[in-house]
């Protein structure tokens, strides 16, 4: 008998735990947030530049999929389903206090510090630069290129066309490149 690739086993114990969860295991859900917690972290991060508004949004995540749990369907994986919940719960209070969270130096060289361990230097250089693109161009970037989310989720997510969308994509990839070549 063949063993598994390590990815399919991963689909495995997440659908299984989404299942236990889902049953009121509170373990099981813990399991989940332990796999996926810092990754909606870093994502809330990206999006606010503050690590406790970042804290803040990522437990919120969490909290609302867990009370949301008996609607997920899985139809996708439960991790991007915490990911728009995330990106949800960020736009929410980004809307609300309607302003635009700029990254300060503290967060900035925290932030390097926190990657310095587990990213190569020109991967810190790619998320500084993220951080610097204007609100909705990075939203989109985000959204697309680390959530995974079509220009027509996304789209829906943030209330613009997807032209518009596929629009602001183009331009923070050209303000990324030129962040980058300085």
């Amino acid at each position: 008998m063949q063993a598994q690739p390590k990815q399919q086993q991963d689909v495995d114990n997440e659908t299984q735990l989404v299942a236990l969860a889902k049953q009121g295991d509170m373990q099981a859900f813990e399991s989940l947030y332990r796999l996926f917690s810092n990754k909606i972290y870093l994502l809330c991060l990206r999006m606010t530049g503050r690590p406790t508004l970042a804290e803040e949004h990522m437990q919120d995540a969490f909290i609302k999929a867990w009370q949301a749990l008996e609607n997920f369907e899985g139809h996708s994986k439960f991790s991007t389903w915490v990911y728009r919940i995330a990106v949800n719960v960020v736009l929410n209070e980004q809307r609300k206090n309607q302003i635009e969270i700029y990254a300060d130096q503290d967060w900035q060289q925290a932030f390097e510090d926190e990657l310095s361990a587990t990213h190569h230097p020109l991967q810190i250089d790619l998320e500084k630069a993220i951080v610097k693109l204007p609100a909705q161009a990075k939203n989109v970037l985000l959204l697309h290129d680390i959530v995974g989310m079509t220009h027509e989720e996304i789209g829906d997510t943030l209330g613009i066309a997807s032209g518009t969308c596929k629009a602001h994509l183009s331009r923070a990839r050209v303000l990324l490149k030129e962040q980058l070549e300085r």
